[in-house]
């Protein structure tokens, strides 16, 4: 197998045990399985509130649970076909996988970032006040020596 896509294989699994540790794999598709079992419950809806609370929670499980499903396919799809280029010397089906799988890398990065902001306050606004002139006593800078020092 090539350097290149290695390195993307690679890559791509570390994004992945990311995004499995960050849901709590096991414990996120038994929590959509609950869901789920509430969304098919007719009393859900009684209060349109709480209802709206599972169906966006259950929405955000059922999209990152998805998405990580849907890299691991097509990762072991495109290393199966790799594998199967190499074996019988197509090199340009082998290049055409390489680059699949560089292009799966960059996308499972994003969906690594999508995932990790995608938490329940994440929908929220945020406000951020800078307040320009107020300057800072405790700023630091690098002296002669290359060690730190107290700006004054």
């Amino acid at each position: 197998m090539r350097a290149e896509a290695q390195a993307s294989i690679d890559q791509i699994r570390s994004a992945l045990d990311l995004l499995r540790r960050f849901l709590d794999w096991d414990r996120a598709l038994k929590r959509l399985d609950e869901l789920n079992g509430r969304v098919e419950d007719p009393g859900l809806w009684d209060d349109p509130k709480a209802a709206q609370a599972v169906m966006r929670e259950r929405r955000r499980l059922d999209e990152a649970i998805g998405a990580t499903r849907a890299i691991e396919k097509e990762l072991d799809d495109t290393v199966e076909l790799m594998e199967m280029a190499e074996t019988e010397g197509d090199e340009g089906l082998v290049d055409d996988a390489v680059k699949a799988l560089a292009e799966l890398a960059e996308r499972s990065e994003k969906d690594k970032v999508a995932a990790l902001l995608a938490g329940e306050a994440d929908a929220n606004d945020t406000y951020i006040e800078v307040n320009a002139g107020a300057g800072c006593s405790a700023c630091t800078r690098a002296g002669p020596s290359g060690t730190a020092t107290r700006s004054r």
